[in-house]
C-alpha cells in the first residue's frame, strides 16, 4: 500500500485537511484588497473635496470684497461712511458671501483704504478644514484685497 508523499506528520493529519482547504481558499481576497486600497482612496476623495471647498471659499471672499469696494466706491459722501465706520461695511461684505454663514468678527484685518486704483478693501479670514483635528495647522488664512474706481 504506497501512502504517497505526506507533507504533514500524521499526528497532525487532522489539522492537515483544514490548513490545506486555507491554503486554497481565495474567499474573501476582495475584500481584504478594498480595505487596503480603500484607505488611500478615501484619504483622496477627502483630499479634493476639500481643497474644492478651499478654492470656492476664496472664490467667495474675493467676489465679496470687490462687492464691498464698490459698495464703499457708490455709497461715498463727503465725509466718506467707509472710512468712519467699517462695521457697515462687514456687514454688507457678509452679506454678499454665498453658501456660507460666516460672522463679520471673522473677517480679521479688516482694512478700507483710497488708493490710486479707487477704494480698496482687504481682510483675513481663517479657513477651517473638516478634518482640522487630523492636521497639524488649525486653519488656513485666506487673505483677500479687491480695489474698485471710484
Amino acid at each position: 500500500m504506497n501512502l504517497g508523499y505526506r507533507p504533514f506528520l500524521v499526528g497532525l493529519s487532522g489539522m492537515a485537511r483544514p490548513l490545506r482547504r486555507l491554503l486554497k481558499a481565495c474567499d474573501g481576497v476582495e475584500t481584504v484588497e478594498f480595505a487596503l486600497v480603500s484607505i488611500a482612496l478615501f484619504t483622496f476623495l477627502l483630499g479634493v473635496v476639500e481643497f474644492g471647498r478651499l478654492y470656492w471659499t476664496q472664490s467667495e471672499l474675493q467676489s465679496a470684497a470687490e462687492a464691498g469696494a464698490r459698495w464703499c466706491s457708490t455709497h461715498s459722501s463727503a465725509a466718506n461712511a467707509c472710512s468712519t465706520s467699517t462695521a457697515g461695511v462687514k456687514d454688507y461684505i457678509v452679506s454678499q458671501v454665498l453658501g456660507m454663514s460666516i460672522a463679520s468678527g471673522d473677517l480679521s484685518s479688516f482694512q478700507w483704504s483710497a488708493q490710486d486704483c479707487g477704494n480698496q478693501v482687504s481682510f483675513t479670514y481663517t479657513f477651517h478644514f473638516i478634518v482640522s483635528g487630523l492636521l497639524p495647522q488649525a486653519g488656513i488664512d485666506l487673505n483677500t484685497v479687491a480695489c474698485h474706481q471710484a
